[in-house]
This record gives structure tokens, C-alpha cells and sequence, in this order.
């Protein structure tokens, strides 16, 4: 419903709106306003004229008499009468009542809706067109601005219309009845076309990226989609929402208003995101923290920008980041800081935004890169076991036993060794501890519960129940005997084939050539393993003693009886 914006001014401001150029006149100014606009204004023929009020043909010599009586009286209107007229759909400039057809009236699509005479819209447009300014509602009393899709469905010639789609400035997109987004719009073909193509009934959300898609798509998409990074998931869905929004917006901003809805837990769905992004009328309520590149001097969000790990600390965006990678292994050069000699780590390749099989890609050319680096500078390095791995790392201290984890395959090994990592074990001790568990396990553990059961009638349990289990612990046992067979063969070739590093005790094979040998590799080069990289002898080098072929009444200790046996206490243990 309208309302009498001459009333509305009054009470709040005290002032008016001229009826004749519709600008806001001090209250006491204006009478004396209303009859210089009449003066100004054409005189009609045969001495009429039309009342700008109330519409009626008034004789020229009575025109300025009406019109100041009929203002009088309109300020004074009584309260009842001003319900009355508040109940009609008011021209929003002249206050006269209006239809609400479209034949003779026109609704902008600001916030209050406001009503027009087509009169009064036609002269209001004609002056934008002659100021040369963005067209709006009203030029002092609505701040909201016409889009080109409003201008396009303005009821106007199309001259009209053509000259007032030069003077838009506002960005504001249709929304699409359909999907409920928004279109970029520059002619009504534009929307038309758009809502022709339109099936918001097929469009069904992908659980990785959030977009929608037609719904006989989606195994096509969920197959690539799937093998993205998280980062290159969220990029599908800035570009899938960046035409899409009311107002134009920056992939940039979408990104931070993402993030800050996912730290707030709210929903990242395409529909929530555009609709709490309209509310905001074309304003990003974000600070969005800045930086340029070290290299191409680029401004970008700060979440764009990696820092490695180098001592400068050097900060680059991931496009750059990623062309040095490229250009780099086209050169067949060590992945490194763009600016300095800084060696990438793996960690550091994984932050790279490319696709899973390029990230795989790059790590595996840094590990053979790495490994030719350090195996031809004789340095110490460490070579993941896995014959399916190619993960190598340089050894900080070669002589020095850790547990290593590859980053790559997951494999746990002894740095030494390359078994089974063994702790509060030295390599040399785990031979004999895994012949003695091989016995244990085939015969002695029987023969324990037997000996226990003797001395005391309470283990007699423990013994039938070791009984009830003998089938389960043969099978266990068989497999058992195979990997302690195993054992003894790798012990006799290394009795027979292999010496220990000076350095780092290490187990070394000799393949032939002199006795002049490097830890880890060929004494020229090649065949890269684990180990010291320092030179040594083979003639000088001790042999490998491995562990006595011994059978089980060689290594089991004799079990004392109950009343023999000292009884242990543990200070400060509960």
C-alpha cells in the first residue's frame, strides 16, 4: 500500500515534497515554492489547467488559489481522514491514487515496494537520462538503484529503455525462478535462455565439492571430483557460485566467507551460501588479510600464499609455487625454494594445489632426485626397504639407530638394519631373541606349564587349557618354523657372503671388484642402499658371525622351583 510521503516528511523533518519538482521544501518556504514551480510551468490551452493534486481542470485565473487551498487543507487532514488515504495505492512522487494495474502504474523492486503513476515514472526516468545518472527508486527518498533487468522490464518505450541501460551502474542480478540463483543479465534473451536450460528438478548435490549437477552426470563427476584436493573441491565451488551470486563478488571473498561459515558450522551448501551473500546488498562484511608474492609481486589473500620453510621464510602464491616445481623438474633440477637453495620436504610438496596423481608425480621425482643428490656426494641416507618404495631421506648421524616410519608406503623399519624396528635391542641381538621366541613357542611353552604343574598344583589350569589350545598353536607354530628356517638361511649367507661396516656396523656384500668399498653404494657410483657412505677395506672389514643353528636344550633356561625363587618388589610401583 502507498503512502503519502508529503505527511510522512512532515511529521519527522518539517518539510515537504514539492508536488511540481519533488524536492524536499522547508515547511515554511513552502507555499511560495509551490508558486514558482507553477510559474515556470506551461500554461495549458484555452486558459486550463491541470491540478497537480487532485487531477481536476481548473480555470488559469482560480489555479493558484485551488492549489494553495488544496495543500492547506492536505496538511491538515485529520487523522481519520489520513487512514483513509493510507488504504489507497499512492503515486510515490504526485500522492494521487493510482490502480495497481500495469497498465497505469509501475512497482519498483526496492525494499518498500513503491508505487508509481506512470506519469510520474516517465518524467522521473526522462530526468535521469538528461543528469546522465544511475536511475533509482527515488532520488532523495529510496537509495535503491534500478538493475539492468529492472530498466529492461520498465513499462517505457524502447528508446527509453536503451538510453537508461547507459546510465546503470548497479551490478544486481535476476534470480532465476527455477534454481533459485542468480543470472548475469544484459538483455531479457539472456534470462529467457537460461530459464529455458533450466532443470532444478535433476540438480542433485555432489558430497565432495557441494555443487550441483544434472543427476545422470554425477558418476562422471564424483569419479574426478573424488581424486581432488581438498583445496581444488573448494575451488569447484567458489567458481561453481562466483556467476551465480546477486551481486558480483571475488572468488577471494567467497573463499574467506566460506571458511568463516565452515569454522561456524554452518551450512556450505550453493543455496545457503547465495542467499546469505544477498542479504548483504553488494558489502563484504570480511577483512580480508593481504600480502604480495616474492615473485610476481601479486596481491593475494593470505590463504593463497605459502611460506616455506627456509631460514628467510620466503611467501609465495601456489601459482608461482607450482611453475617453479614444473620449470625445475623440465630442467631436471632439485625441488627447492624458488629464491634460495632450500631442499622442499615432503610435507611442503603436499601443500601444493594440483591433482593427487601430479602431487605423486613430484614426490617421486624429489626422492630419486634426492637420493642421486646425496648417493654421489658419499653422504649417509636412508633407503625405505619396501621393494615397491623408491623414499629416500639423507642420515643426520649413520652410526645412529631410530625408528623410521616412510612417509610415503607407511613401512616401519630399524635405520640400521632395515628389520622390524627393535627397541632396548641392539640389531646384533635380534637373531638369537627370534630363535629363542621360535623355541619357546614349538616346544618350550609346554613344557614350562608342564614343569610349573608339578611344582604347584594352581598351574594345572593353565596347563589343560595350553592342551585345549595345541591344535590353534601347531598352525601358529608351522608358520613360525617357516620365517625361523628363513632366519638361518639369511644367517648363513651373511656368514658366508657379507662383512660389517667399521663405521657403522652395517651388513656390506661384497658383488666383486678390489677391496676398496663405500657404505651404501658402488665404490664408483650406483646401486644405492642404505647406509654410512663412508669408505672402508674389505679385507680389513670383520665378518658377520651369525647365531648358532642351537636346538631348544641349548637356549632354555632351567626353571627354578616356587621355594627357590626370590621374590621381586618395585619401589614406587602400584
Amino acid at each position: 500500500v502507498g503512502q503519502d510521503p508529503t505527511t510522512n516528511v512532515q511529521s519527522q523533518k518539517c518539510t515537504k515534497v514539492c508536488m511540481m519538482c519533488s524536492k524536499m521544501i522547508d515547511e515554511v518556504d513552502y507555499f511560495d515554492h509551490i508558486n514558482a514551480c507553477i510559474d515556470i510551468s506551461s500554461a495549458r490551452p484555452n486558459n486550463i489547467q491541470e491540478c497537480y493534486i487532485c487531477s481536476k481542470e481548473i480555470a488559469e485565473v482560480d489555479f493558484i488559489t485551488h492549489v494553495n487551498a488544496y495543500a492547506s487543507e492536505l496538511s491538515s487532514s485529520s487523522k481519520s481522514k489520513l487512514t483513509t488515504r493510507q488504504t489507497q495505492n499512492l503515486c510515490f512522487i504526485c500522492s494521487l491514487p493510482i490502480d495497481s494495474s500495469k497498465i497505469s502504474s509501475h512497482t519498483i523492486s526496492c525494499p518498500s515496494r513503491h508505487m508509481y503513476c506512470l506519469k510520474c515514472f516517465q518524467h522521473s526516468m526522462n530526468e535521469y537520462i538528461k543528469s546522465n545518472i544511475p536511475p533509482g527508486c527515488h532520488s532523495t527518498l529510496c537509495n535503491y538503484q534500478l538493475s539492468r533487468y529492472d530498466v529492461a522490464c520498465l513499462p517505457l518505450e524502447s528508446d527509453t529503455i536503451k538510453h537508461l541501460l547507459t546510465c546503470v551502474k548497479s551490478a544486481q542480478r535476476p534470480q532465476c525462478p527455477l534454481c533459485l540463483f542468480y543470472v548475469d543479465f544484459n538483455s531479457m534473451s539472456d534470462l529467457e535462455n537460461h530459464a529455458a536450460l533450466c532443470n532444478s528438478e535433476n540438480l542433485i548435490a555432489c558430497e565432495y565439492c557441494h555443487c550441483l549437477y544434472n543427476m545422470y552426470r554425477m558418476d562422471d563427476h564424483l569419479q574426478q571430483c573424488r581424486n581432488l584436493s581438498h583445496y581444488q573441491q573448494q575451488q569447484t565451488l567458489i567458481d561453481f557460485i562466483v556467476p551465480r551470486t546477486k551481486y558480483p563478488i571475488t572468488s577471494q571473498e567467497i573463499r574467506v566467507f566460506i571458511e568463516h561459515r565452515r569454522k561456524s558450522r554452518l551450512p556450505l551448501d550453493p543455496h545457503s551460501i547465495v542467499d546469505a551473500l544477498a542479504v548483504l546488498d553488494g558489502t563484504f562484511p570480511f577483512e580480508i588479510a593481504t600480502r604480495d608474492c616474492d615473485v610476481c609481486a601479486e596481491t593475494c589473500v593470505y590463504e593463497d600464499i605459502f611460506v616455506f620453510g627456509c631460514t628467510e621464510s620466503h611467501k609465495l602464491c601456489y601459482r608461482c609455487f607450482e611453475t617453479s616445481c614444473t620449470t625445475k623438474m623440465t630442467n631436471n633440477e632439485i625441488l627447492t625454494c624458488p629464491l634460495c637453495n632450500y631442499q622442499l620436504q615432503d610435507g611442503e610438496i603436499r601443500q601444493l594445489r594440483v591433482s593427487a596423481d601430479r602431487q605423486k608425480q613430484l614426490l617421486e621425482y624429489q626422492i630419486q632426485k634426492t637420493f642421486s643428490i646425496y648417493t654421489g656426494a658419499t653422504q649417509g641416507v636412508i633407503k625405505c626397504p619396501n621393494q615397491q618404495c623408491h623414499w629416500v631421506a639423507e642420515a643426520k648421524d649413520p652410526t645412529d639407530r631410530f625408528q623410521v616410519q616412510c612417509p610415503l608406503c607407511g613401512y616401519e623399519f630399524c635405520s640400521l638394519c632395515n628389520q622390524q624396528y627393535h627397541f632396548r635391542t641392539t640389531c646384533q641381538e635380534v637373531p638369537g631373541i627370534t630363535q629363542r621366541w621360535f623355541f619357546w613357542c614349538n616346544t618350550e611353552r609346554g613344557n614350562y606349564w608342564q614343569a610349573r604343574a608339578q611344582q604347584d598344583a594352581n598351574f594345572r589350569a593353565q596347563l589343560e587349557d595350553y592342551e585345549r589350545q595345541k591344535v590353534t598353536n601347531e598352525r601358529r607354530n608351522e608358520e613360525l618354523r617357516q620365517r625361523y628356517n628363513d632366519l638361518l638361511a639369511d644367517e648363513t649367507f651373511k656368514a658366508q657372503n657379507c662383512r660389517l661396516c667399521p663405521h657403522c656396523r652395517r651388513v656390506v656384500q661384497h658383488l666383486g671388484g678390489c677391496n676398496s668399498m663405500i657404505c651404501g653404494q658402488n665404490y664408483h657410483g650406483g646401486d644405492a642402499q642404505s647406509g654410512c657412505g663412508r669408505p672402508f677395506d674389505w679385507s680389513k672389514a670383520a665378518p658377520y658371525v651369525p647365531i648358532a643353528n642351537r636346538g631348544p636344550q641349548q637356549v632354555k633356561t632351567k626353571l627354578k622351583a616356587p621355594g627357590e625363587q626370590k621374590l621381586v618388589v618395585h619401589k614406587d610401583v602400584q
